[in-house]
């Protein structure tokens, strides 16, 4: 592995992973904008999101792990990161419903089988709902997939040269190719039916995330493109419309193979001013809180309809129901999941003899 000299942020990654974030909230309420911004191609945000996962992860991971870092060390400070705002919107989602019930609302059953497997972020084992994993918080469905890469790489990055890397890459490029096209789409993961494509959707983004890092920090990138050129090229690619069928399936392929892996590289080579950077880091930040709680608050939302009255959908209600979830996940994630994985890193911190520890030492979070 090549070592970077330092740590970096990388904004334009950020404003390019909240604005895919925003656009998969657009895609789960329908019902608020009346079909008039749900983007056809919107689902592909998902490659996105893993594939700058498998970048985020090497940046912060391959010294890290070089220097000795072990296997159930990463698992605990991942979990830490993850599930506090996985258990928030999980929750959220599973409050709602005696609320409901209590207004005389009909809702779903709160089964075992079904809660017990969702609070350890696994699909659930029956069917249900359909035939949908995470009934209560369906774009969940991610987390378990991005656990799944992140552990993987875990277990192999030892023995991870850009070598292996390079063979991984093309043989789950092969795996996302079969998804594509045994599926029709790539939009598949969520559900039981088609629940096996989610693994070839996410091993080749995310390790190709982990070679585009490696590649910039080998050759970083010469091309200079503004980041909001690459901002606006990635919306249009997320909202265009394309046919089902062989268009479709290519469509798909193109852009999680060869289209924004392009983009990461692109995108490491530009930083907007410090305006666009605050922009950026607070839509990236924000972001994963945003796509744990919009549908559970979409939840909320319709119980309230239902027992008062739903209004026409309209573009002026889905956005302002956007504005609405983006304020409570920034909200969420400053006030609750910052102070919560500062706790958790507390107390799972294993406590040093006492000649070795130091007051100046700070607690690290990831």
């Amino acid at each position: 592995m090549s070592r970077p000299a330092d740590r970096r942020m990388f904004y334009t990654i950020d404003g390019l992973r909240g604005m895919a974030a925003l656009l998969v909230v657009c895609r789960h309420i329908v019902p608020l904008h009346g079909g008039q911004l749900n983007f056809q191609s919107s689902y592909l945000a998902v490659e996105l999101f893993f594939l700058f996962s498998g970048f985020v992860i090497a940046h912060a991971y391959d010294r890290r792990f070089e220097d000795g870092l072990g296997f159930w060390e990463f698992a605990k400070v991942r979990l830490i990161r993850l599930y506090p705002l996985y258990f928030l919107g999980f929750a959220i989602a599973v409050l709602t419903i005696p609320g409901a019930r209590l207004a005389g609302l009909r809702t779903w059953p709160l089964l075992p089988e079904v809660i017990i497997p969702g609070l350890f972020i696994l699909p659930i084992p029956v069917r249900f709902a359909g035939g949908l994993l995470y009934p209560f918080n369906n774009p969940s469905w991610t987390l378990f997939f991005e656990l799944v890469a992140n552990f993987t790489y875990a277990l192999v990055v030892k023995w991870l040269s850009n070598l292996l890397l390079g063979l991984i890459v093309l043989a789950s490029a092969g795996f996302l190719i079969w998804t594509a096209f045994t599926f029709h789409s790539l939009d598949v993961g969520y559900n039981q039916s088609h629940f096996i494509g989610g693994f070839g959707r996410v091993f080749f983004s995310f390790f190709a995330g982990v070679a585009v890092y490696r590649l910039q920090n080998a050759w970083p990138c010469p091309v200079r493109i503004s980041p909001w050129i690459l901002m606006a090229a990635g919306a249009g690619l997320l909202v265009a419309t394309i046919p089902r069928g062989l268009d479709r399936e290519l469509y798909d392929s193109a852009c999680a193979i060869l289209i924004f892996p392009l983009f990461a590289y692109l995108a490491t080579s530009v930083e907007p001013g410090p305006k666009g950077q605050q922009l950026f880091k607070l839509g990236g930040g924000a972001s994963y809180a945003l796509y744990l709680i919009h549908a559970p608050l979409g939840g909320v939302l319709n119980s309230v309809f239902a027992y008062y009255g739903r209004p026409k959908g309209s573009i002026a209600l889905g956005l302002t129901f956007i504005a609405g979830a983006s304020l409570i996940a920034w909200l969420a994630e400053k006030y609750y999941d910052r102070p919560v994985r500062r706790w958790l890193t507390a107390i799972t911190k294993p406590k040093a003899p006492a000649a070795h520890i130091s007051a100046s030492e700070p607690v690290k979070t990831s």
